[in-house]
């Protein structure tokens, strides 16, 4: 691996970071193996977001955060839609 002289600490960085343009942070920022640090630091504290489960009649619907919604039915596992999910809002 190639030393890359490091500006801001004034020194070689041979830990295989490299500083490039990240558009996410619209700034110049220190990247590892094509990802942006700060951005990969900032995913990473975020909280996870809980899957959501709604009880209807005998049969569960599971709400994930992206809105997708899977129940446990028969009717669901074979042709991906059923009434209970609609019932969950």
């Amino acid at each position: 691996m190639d030393l890359v002289w490091d500006h801001r600490r004034n020194d070689y960085n041979d830990e295989g970071f490299y500083w490039s343009y990240c558009y996410t942070c619209n700034s110049k920022t220190e990247h590892e193996s094509g990802s942006c640090c700060a951005c990969i630091n900032r995913r990473l504290s975020r909280p996870l977001r809980q899957v959501r489960s709604v009880k209807v009649g005998e049969y569960t619907v599971k709400v994930y955060p992206n809105g997708k919604r899977y129940c446990n039915c028969k009717g669901f596992k074979f042709r991906k839609t059923c009434k209970h999910i609609g019932m969950v809002v």
